[in-house]
């Protein structure tokens, strides 16, 4: 039973285990954008890769990001990046 706050609007949700605990997670999400040129085709602006950022991770109905080791939001954060490469993947 998911009893987490609601995903705010522009965030992404994600249900994870992680070491055997569900967390419902909320994470700040950047598409990648291509950098610009200018006229002679110099690099005035570098690419963007894609980002996502944790903001919330949740158990139940309590937020334990703030409680989280560096590596477990890397991982984290790098699992959702996949999904969302694999949802922008389904899309085509």
């Amino acid at each position: 039973m998911n009893i987490a706050p609601v995903c705010p609007e522009g965030m992404l949700e994600i249900n994870i285990d992680c070491e055997g605990v569900d967390l419902t997670c909320h994470f700040d999400y950047t598409p990648a954008e291509s950098g610009s040129k200018d006229s002679m085709g110099l690099l005035y602006e570098p690419d963007q890769v894609a980002q996502c950022t944790l903001a919330h991770a949740y158990v139940g109905d309590v937020d334990i990001a703030h409680l989280l080791l560096q590596y477990v939001v890397n991982d984290l954060e790098a699992t959702a990046l996949e999904y969302t490469e694999e949802e922008q993947n389904d899309d085509y």
